[in-house]
């Protein structure tokens, strides 16, 4: 099987935008939406844009979720001809009878789920749809569409299934052979309840026809059935999508596979169809180096999931009033590179005082799986060489992809050393520097604690984690850094707030080692 280092993109470019709104259309209208979106956008220059679906893991859903679609139109679509559609007076699917009436043309029938076996079939009717541009739609929903003469492609009630493994047994005998198998794709909680974690990813797997799942991967007996189907992708291949990472990470890390967690993100068949980027960081700055320092480099994470990577890190860069104040290093998935290019080289030209570290997945393959882990460290040393990164966030055996990889920073750790290594803990591995890490908890006195018991006469370099783009998280660490300032000569320290490059430069100067390494990774 083929070795696929890079993520698939939609090969047709955009020329022009059709922007629907989706926020009044009850969940089946928006999964049905976001289907057609990928049927269109996989053949069409012009391309559907969506805005205001909804998800429950996007801070509860409602109107706390954070949306970005509109503002990129802005920030990143500008150049582009846009035309908005206004929606029906239907009050159940507005949006989606508004694309309907103009793209209903490349509809060849409608794909109907069983509500009595809702996520498995939601997702084997999406599969179907990316083979036969078929929309995905509720029994309701088609019997509104009766008037539109659409034929059915399937109706999966017919079948009865009786449980998800059947389900699941039947979509890889009847439509695994003709799905696309450069990434593999597995989704939950995808009900039409207001738990649901929505359909934003329905347009992407539709136009790249990949074969998507589900399991229940808390049933141990479903858990066990995860193999069946991955074992048709090379070991260290990417699973994108989302299933709980409780059971995830372990599994899949035995197995050999990582997930790459796609939730809540729109309109990847429109970011993903400009030209790919590329970009290089500028070289990082050692500071003076005082025995009572105290340089300290905060991070905010999670950046492996598209969610924060795509949506929630941009949301509050663009909102907060605080952005850019204090040295930050922002973790993101490096694979924006090919998936959303012009939002990668907007994050660059953002940059200032900040700086961008990777993070490939969530998990890895385990390093004795040798292919598979082989292949993690090639995807994961491309993708920081074209993004231009210097530091990688990585959590599970750290050591062994930092000796691997060999990237200027390994910053390991997540919640202080619950994954990862401790705040203390910091060394080089041949030429990369590699520290644990310590969660802040919105609490300057955690870190001042830190500081008291460190070992004196030396400097302490610091590594913390201040939480993910859910809230301000640039005003926590303004609060954070003005409060441990106004200590540094009441408890003899003085502060230094850096990027992580920037710390490690500083540490390979305190240990009168070349600030750059003779061969870094964007040479190699």
């Amino acid at each position: 099987m083929p070795r696929i280092l890079r993520y698939p993109k939609v090969s047709v470019p955009t020329s022009s935008l059709v922007v629907t709104d989706l926020s009044k259309d009850q969940m089946d209208g928006q999964i049905a939406a976001c289907v057609l979106q990928g049927i269109v956008n996989r053949q069409c220059k012009q391309k559907i844009y969506v805005m205001n679906t909804y998800c429950y893991d996007n801070k509860s859903g409602g109107s706390k979720q954070a949306q970005v679609a509109e503002r990129f139109l802005k920030e990143l679509f500008s150049d582009i001809p846009t035309e908005r559609l206004q929606g029906t007076d239907d009050r159940d699917w507005s949006g989606l009878f508004t694309l309907l009436d103009r793209f209903g043309g490349f509809i060849k029938g409608m794909i109907i789920w069983d509500p009595k076996l809702e996520q498995a079939t939601i997702e084997a009717a999406t599969t179907i749809a990316g083979q036969t541009d078929g929309i995905v739609v509720s029994p309701v929903l088609a019997e509104a569409l009766h008037s539109r003469n659409l034929p059915v492609i399937a109706d999966l009630r017919d079948y009865d299934f009786q449980d998800n493994l059947e389900c699941l047994q039947w979509l890889m005998e009847n439509w695994l052979d003709g799905a696309c198998k450069d990434i593999a794709f597995t989704w939950s909680h995808m009900t039409t309840d207001v738990k649901s974690w929505g359909a934003a990813n329905k347009d992407y797997i539709v136009a790249l026809k990949l074969f998507t799942f589900y399991l229940d991967i808390t049933n141990d007996e479903e858990r066990e059935h995860y193999i069946d189907l991955l074992k048709y992708y090379p070991p260290g291949t990417p699973v994108m999508g989302w299933t709980d990472e409780r059971w995830s990470d372990p599994l899949f890390m035995q197995l050999g596979y990582f997930m790459v967690p796609y939730i809540s993100v729109e309109n990847l068949t429109v970011q993903s169809s400009f030209p790919s980027t590329s970009r290089k960081q500028p070289d990082p700055h050692p500071l003076e180096v005082h025995n009572d320092g105290v340089y300290i480099a905060f991070h905010v994470a999670d950046g492996d999931n598209l969610l924060h990577s795509m949506v929630y890190e941009p949301d509050i860069i663009m909102n907060s009033s605080d952005y850019g104040k204090i040295p930050v290093t922002w973790v993101i998935n490096p694979g924006i590179v090919d998936l959303a290019p012009r939002l990668f080289d907007w994050y660059f030209a953002k940059l200032g005082t900040q700086e961008i570290a990777a993070q490939v997945g969530d998990g890895h393959p385990r390093s004795d799986r040798s292919t598979a882990f082989k292949l993690y460290c090639d995807i994961s040393k491309g993708y920081l060489q074209r993004a231009g990164v210097r530091t990688m966030k990585q959590m599970e055996e750290s050591e062994a992809v930092a000796w691997n990889l060999q990237p200027y920073v390994m910053n390991s750790g997540y919640n202080g050393a619950r994954r990862g290594i401790g705040p203390y803990e910091y060394h080089m591995d041949n030429e990369t520097f590699h520290i644990g890490s310590v969660n802040m908890k919105d609490d300057p006195e955690n870190i001042r604690k830190l500081v008291h018991d460190a070992p004196k006469d030396q400097p302490l370099f610091l590594n913390v984690f201040c939480g993910t783009a859910i809230r301000d998280v640039p005003a926590i660490i303004k609060h954070a850094a003005e409060s441990l300032k106004s200590t540094q000569y009441s408890d003899g320290k003085h502060y230094f707030f850096v990027r992580s490059m920037d710390m490690a430069a500083t540490y390979r100067k305190w240990k009168k080692m070349p600030i750059l390494p003779y061969q870094n990774l964007y040479d190699k």
